[in-house]
């Protein structure tokens, strides 16, 4: 790396010249030289000089003048979520954040290199460090969320980072089915399983009043009438509820672009009415209030909590395989076997792509489907009147 050149200074004294040169990938060319009487004096500042530049490379730039340096990949997450301000649904930020712990969470931007981003892969999909395995989608999310915060580092930080090498990685991954796109699920709850799921959360609510918090046994048939994810459940405002027109708002609707301020409004049908008006009652929105909830929602509080107890629900009923997205597949298939075409369909789910929906016309209606009325008169031992 270094060496020491013998010659003549112009007043013809005998002078050696210590020079360092070093090519290395990801660093700019470097040069550096230095001239002594003696050799030895060159010899031992090339030495000292070597290993200072080993112990911190950082000095390579600029010619020895440390440069700021690029953040790491877990620095980087936090100012890219904090610079969003909530454009972002809950998924992508805790899925961030959680990215960030692996080793490459410690590198820097800049030197992100394809066999880092393979290393992740397959510590994600091998399962590591107390961590288990998980499918070749959820990588692949991941790997997006890494290549969204390099092209906003380039963009609107102005940092000279490429993702080219994370798209290299990611094709050869794909190739080797580590990573990949999500299987389409076509999982829907049966009539005996929505009436076991209908009993057994409201006789929770009946008889548990003071552990059971949310009326599941409503927002279950909610989610089944009208197509909502458990998040957008949660959240519905009462005043963005149009009771002439017909329509509900629902604020910051999940998009790979961003959620926030994507508003749009679904048509309520009239057996989403009937769920809502037994929500509105005083029984419901009284309990709900005592327990800090529904003032200014339909039902308010965290969604996750409402995911978690419908999991539960299924583990005690020994319902495999069933999750509570799956209810908006069911309102999605209910709707198509009723005959409506997909804008009508989309007008209720809100769904921004015909080939979404595309599976789910042309359907038969099934000869037996269960309604909320007939659930709930089973699980109230016939005592359940709709309105």
């Amino acid at each position: 790396m270094g060496s020491i050149i013998k010659r003549s200074n112009p007043s013809g004294e005998t002078v050696y010249r210590a020079q360092i040169r070093i090519t290395r990938a990801g660093y700019p060319n470097f040069s550096e030289s230095k001239t002594f009487s003696k050799r030895a004096l060159a010899a031992a500042w090339l030495k000292k000089r070597e290993a200072e530049l080993e112990a911190n490379p950082d000095l390579l730039f600029e010619k020895g003048r440390k440069r700021e340096l690029m953040p790491t990949v877990a620095e980087a997450v936090e100012r890219y979520i904090a610079e969003a301000d909530g454009d972002f649904g809950r998924n992508k930020p805790s899925s961030m954040r959680f990215m960030a712990r692996f080793p490459i969470g410690q590198i820097r931007l800049d030197r992100l290199r394809k066999i880092d981003f393979s290393d992740f892969a397959l510590s994600r999909r091998q399962g590591s460090r107390g961590i288990a395995p998980v499918s070749p989608s959820t990588i692949n999310n991941d790997l997006q969320y890494l290549r969204s915060l390099l092209k906003h580092a380039y963009f609107v930080w102005g940092m000279p980072v490429s993702w080219s090498d994370l798209d290299l990685a990611m094709e050869g991954l794909r190739r080797g089915r580590i990573i990949g796109k999500s299987e389409e699920r076509d999982r829907l709850p049966t009539g005996a399983e929505l009436q076991a799921l209908t009993t057994f959360f409201y006789r929770q609510w009946r008889d548990y009043p003071a552990q059971c918090k949310y009326p599941m046994h409503l927002i279950i048939w909610f989610a089944v009438y009208s197509g909502r994810r458990v998040s957008e459940i949660a959240r519905l405002r009462l005043d963005d509820w149009d009771r002439q027109h017909g329509e509900w708002l629902v604020r910051d609707i999940k998009h790979p672009r961003g959620s926030k301020g994507n508003h749009h409004a679904f048509l309520v049908r009239d057996d989403v009415r009937t769920v809502v008006d037994v929500m509105m009652s005083d029984a419901v929105r009284g309990r709900l209030k005592r327990r800090g909830l529904g003032a200014a929602y339909l039902i308010g509080g965290n969604s996750a909590s409402i995911g978690t107890a419908f999991q539960a629900a299924c583990k005690v009923l020994g319902i495999e395989d069933l999750r509570f997205h799956d209810l908006r597949h069911e309102a999605s298939t209910r709707l198509a076997e009723d005959g409506l075409t997909i804008p009508q369909i989309q007008q209720i789910t809100l769904h921004e792509s015909w080939e979404t929906l595309r599976r789910y016309v042309n359907l038969r209606r099934r000869p037996e489907r269960l309604d909320f009325a007939d659930a709930m008169r089973v699980a109230s031992g016939g005592k359940f009147q709709a309105a």
